[in-house]
C-alpha cells in the first residue's frame, strides 16, 4: 500500500463532501429567505444528489478508458467555488443552477479518486477503500458544524469562505499529481471482448441495497436539523447533532471495512443496516445528550457498510473498476437520493414528523434484502455459467 497517494485521495474527499453537505444547515435559513416549502426543500436536495451522484458512471465509465487524472484537482476546484456561491444566490432558480453545476464538478472527482486509491491500495483494498470512504464520510459530518459556524458569524454570506479549502486542496493535488501514477490493471491479451460477463443479477441486488440505504440517509440528513430545530434546538446544537450521527458514521464505515475482511461483506452490509432503525428511533426519542450518543451509534451501524458496498461491487466488476464505483458512489446512491424529493412531498402532507419515521426503515428494508445476496465470486460463477 503506498499511503502518501491514498492519504492525499483521503484528505481531498473530506475537502469535497464537506463543501457538499454545508447544504442541510443553508437550507433552513434558505427556507425563511425565499419562503420555501418542505417539497421545495426536498427538491433541492435530491437534485443535490442526483447532479452529484447520477453522473458518475459516466465518468467512471470515461475514466476506465482515457487518462483524466485531471478530473480530481478541477473537481475539487470546482466544487469548492461554486458551493461557496449557495448562500449568495438571489433566488431559488439560481440556487438550483448552482447545485446542479456543484455535481458535475462532485460527479468528476469520485471515480478517478476511487481508481487511485485502488491502484495505490495493493492487496488491502478494503482496508484503503474504507479510509477513503471515512474521508468522504468525516467531510460530511465536518460540513454542517463548518457551515452553522460560518452562517453564525457572517450570515448567509459566510458561506464564501468554503472556496477557500476547495482551491487549496486542488492546488495540492495537482502539485503532487504524480503520485497518482499507479500501474494499470492488466487485461486480457485479446482485449475488451474478453471481459469477464457483468453478473446483472447481483449488481442489481446491491444497488437497489444500496438505493434504499441512501434514501434513508440522504433524507435524515437534510431533515434532521429541520427537525430538531421545529422541537426548540437551536439551529447550530441540531448541526452538533448532525455531525454526531455523521462523525461516527464515519467511523461505522472503518470498522466495517476491517470486518467485512474478516467474517464477509455481506454479513456486515445486512447486520448493520437491519440494526440501524432501533438505534435510530432511540436518538429520535431521547432529549439532551443521550440523543447525541444514538445519534452516533446509529450513524455508525448506517455507514458501516459505506465501503463495503463498494469495494463489493469492485469484486463484481474486477476490470471494470470506474464503472463500480461510479455505480456505487454515484447512480444507485443518487438514485435513492431521489427518494428525499418523495419525502418532502410526504412532509408537506402528513408532516415532517411521519416523513423522518418513513426514513428509518427503508435502510432495514435493506437489510433484508442484503441478506439474499450471493458473494461475488459465486456471483461472478453464475454469470459465466449463465
Amino acid at each position: 500500500m503506498r499511503k502518501f497517494p491514498i492519504a492525499l485521495a483521503v484528505v481531498s474527499h473530506t475537502t469535497v463532501d464537506a463543501a457538499l453537505n454545508i447544504l442541510p444547515v443553508i437550507l433552513p435559513l434558505l427556507v425563511e429567505r425565499f419562503d420555501l416549502s418542505y417539497a421545495q426543500v426536498g427538491a433541492a436536495a435530491a437534485l443535490s444528489n442526483i447532479s452529484s451522484s447520477m453522473m458518475q458512471p459516466a465518468f467512471g465509465w470515461v475514466s476506465d478508458r482515457w487518462p483524466t487524472r485531471w478530473f480530481m484537482w478541477v473537481g475539487i476546484a470546482w466544487t469548492g467555488v461554486l458551493m461557496g456561491c449557495v448562500g449568495v444566490v438571489p433566488n431559488y432558480v439560481m440556487l438550483l443552477l448552482v447545485i446542479f453545476l456543484t455535481g458535475v464538478g462532485t460527479a468528476a472527482f469520485h471515480p478517478i479518486a476511487s481508481i487511485a486509491v485502488t491502484l495505490a491500495s495493493g492487496h488491502q483494498r478494503g482496508l484503503a477503500m474504507s479510509f477513503f470512504s471515512a474521508g468522504g464520510n468525516v467531510g460530511f459530518a465536518i460540513g454542517p458544524v463548518v457551515a452553522a459556524w460560518l452562517v453564525a458569524r457572517f450570515g448567509l454570506s459566510g458561506t464564501l469562505v468554503v472556496m477557500a479549502p476547495g482551491l487549496l486542496m486542488a492546488a495540492a493535488v495537482y502539485a503532487w499529481r504524480g503520485a497518482f501514477v499507479g500501474r494499470p490493471l492488466a487485461r486480457p491479451a485479446d482485449g475488451p471482448s474478453r471481459l469477464p460477463s457483468i453478473p446483472w443479477r447481483a449488481l442489481t441486488t446491491l444497488c437497489a441495497v444500496i438505493m434504499l440505504r441512501s434514501w434513508g440517509y440522504s433524507g435524515l440528513i437534510t431533515f434532521i436539523p429541520l427537525f430538531l430545530h421545529e422541537q426548540g434546538v437551536s439551529l447550530q446544537s441540531a448541526g452538533w447533532s448532525l455531525f454526531a450521527f455523521l462523525f461516527f458514521g464515519a467511523v461505522g464505515g472503518l470498522l466495517g471495512g476491517h470486518l467485512s475482511d474478516r467474517v464477509g461483506r455481506q454479513l456486515v452490509i445486512a447486520a448493520s443496516l437491519l440494526m440501524f432503525p432501533a438505534l435510530m428511533a432511540l436518538g429520535l426519542v431521547t432529549v439532551g445528550p443521550m440523543q447525541r450518543v444514538f445519534l452516533g451509534v446509529a450513524g455508525a451501524a448506517l455507514l458501516a457498510s459505506f465501503s463495503v458496498t463498494v469495494v463489493f461491487a469492485q469484486e463484481l466488476l474486477p476490470r471494470r473498476l470506474g464503472l463500480a464505483s461510479g455505480l456505487t458512489l454515484g447512480l444507485a446512491f443518487g438514485a435513492g437520493g431521489l427518494g428525499v424529493a418523495l419525502s418532502g412531498f410526504l412532509a408537506d402532507a402528513l408532516g415532517l414528523r411521519v416523513s423522518v419515521w418513513t426514513l428509518l426503515a427503508l435502510p432495514g428494508v435493506a437489510g433484508l434484502l442484503a441478506l439474499t445476496m450471493s458473494s461475488p465470486r459465486h456471483a461472478l460463477q453464475s454469470a459465466r455459467n449463465d
